[in-house]
C-alpha cells in the first residue's frame, strides 16, 4: 500500500476547493495535490492544500504515470482523459458517474454498496452515484434491501449549483436585477423567485443507477426533479409505501446508527438554514417525518457539493486505498 499519493482533481473551482479542504481531514496520505484543468480557473482562482499552492496545468499536459488518484467530475466529452488515466494505472473517482453505465464499473454509494469496489480492479474506474441518488439511498437504503417498501415516491428540489457553478451565478444575478426593478432580457429562462421542472437530467438516467446499486429489485420508484430558487443544497420529500404496517420504530433506528445522517425531531431543516447553522456538519439532515399507515413521509436537505460530492468522493477513494487500490 502506497503511503505517499499523487492526487489530482478535475473539477470546477468551487467543488475542486471543496476537495482539497475536505482532503487536508482524510486519511489518505496525500504527498501532492495538483488540478488538472478541464474548466479553466479563473485568474484569481487558486487551491491552497495545507498552506501551499496547488499546482494547475491544462489536462492535456498531465503525466498520468506517476498520479494515483484523479477526482474527475467532469462531462462525458472528458471520457478520453479518463481512459488515460485509467489506462496508466490510476485509480479514476468519477463524481459525475459519466462511466456509470458501463456495466464493468462500480457505482458506488459510500457506506452502503462499498464491497462492489471490488470490481474497481476492471477498469480502475469507479463511479459516484448521483447526488439524488446518493441521498435517496443513504436515508432509505437499509430499509429497501429488506423488502419491506415496495413504492418510492421522490421529489427533488434542486439547486442552482446543482447543474454548475455558472447556474449560480445566473441565479444570484437575475435575484440582484429584480430586486433592483430591473427586467431580465426578452427570453431569458427565469431562475430567480421561481421554480420549474427540472429539464437538464433524465429520471431514466437517475432510475438506471438506482437500479444497478441496488439490484433484482421490484420497487416502484418515481423521481420528480423542480429547479428551485436556491443558490445551495439538495432537497427531498420522499414517501415510502408497502402493502402491509410499516415499522417506523425501525427507520428511527436505522437512522441513528448511521453517522452520515441527523435526525431532527423538533424542528424542519431547509436548504438555507442548513448552510447557515450547519455549515460544518457534513450530514444528511432528516425532519418532518410522518408515520403513515403503511409507510412513512420524510423530509431530507445536504449540501449536495460538499457532502455528496466531496464528502462522498473522498470516503470512495479511502474505501479503494485500504483495499488495495
Amino acid at each position: 500500500m502506497q503511503t505517499d499519493l499523487n492526487i489530482v482533481i478535475a473539477a470546477e473551482f468551487e467543488l475542486a476547493e471543496k476537495i482539497a479542504e475536505l482532503l487536508e481531514q482524510s486519511i489518505l496520505p496525500t504527498a501532492k495535490l495538483s488540478v488538472a484543468e478541464i474548466y479553466p480557473f479563473n485568474e484569481e482562482q487558486g487551491l491552497r492544500f495545507h498552506n501551499r499552492s496547488v499546482e494547475q496545468q491544462n489536462i492535456e499536459e498531465v503525466d498520468w504515470s506517476d498520479k494515483q488518484y484523479l477526482f474527475f467530475a467532469g462531462e462525458a466529452k472528458h471520457a478520453p482523459y479518463v481512459a488515460r488515466a485509467a489506462d496508466s494505472g490510476c485509480v479514476v473517482i468519477d463524481l459525475a458517474a459519466v462511466c456509470a453505465t458501463l456495466a464493468d464499473v462500480p457505482l458506488i454509494v459510500p457506506g452502503f454498496n462499498d464491497s462492489q469496489l471490488a470490481e474497481l480492479r476492471n477498469r480502475n474506474i469507479v463511479s459516484l452515484a448521483d447526488p439524488q441518488i446518493s441521498q435517496l439511498v443513504l436515508t432509505c437504503g437499509e430499509i429497501l434491501v429488506g423488502g419491506e417498501i415496495n413504492r418510492l415516491l421522490v421529489t427533488s428540489m434542486l439547486p442552482a449549483s446543482y447543474v454548475n457553478a455558472e447556474q449560480v451565478k445566473k441565479l444570484a444575478g437575475q435575484t440582484a436585477r429584480l430586486l433592483n426593478g430591473i427586467s431580465l432580457d426578452d427570453g431569458e429562462p427565469r431562475l430567480a423567485f421561481d421554480v420549474a421542472p427540472f429539464k437538464g437530467n433524465s429520471s431514466e438516467r437517475l432510475l438506471r443507477q438506482f437500479q444497478k446499486i441496488i439490484p433484482n429489485s421490484e420497487i416502484q420508484l418515481l423521481i420528480h426533479q423542480v429547479q428551485s430558487a436556491v443558490f445551495y443544497g439538495l432537497a427531498q420529500q420522499v414517501t415510502a409505501l408497502s402493502d402491509y404496517q410499516s415499522d417506523s420504530a425501525h427507520w428511527q433506528t436505522v437512522w441513528q446508527q448511521n453517522p452520515l445522517l441527523a435526525l431532527h425531531q423538533d424542528e424542519i431543516i431547509t436548504p438555507v438554514s442548513n448552510g447557515e447553522k450547519y455549515q460544518e456538519q457534513d450530514s444528511i439532515h432528516l425532519s418532518d417525518v410522518i408515520v403513515l399507515e403503511n409507510g412513512i413521509q420524510f423530509w431530507s436537505v445536504c449540501d449536495e457539493q460538499r457532502f455528496s460530492l466531496a464528502l462522498l468522493a473522498i470516503k470512495l477513494a479511502e474505501s479503494a486505498y485500504q483495499q488495495g487500490y
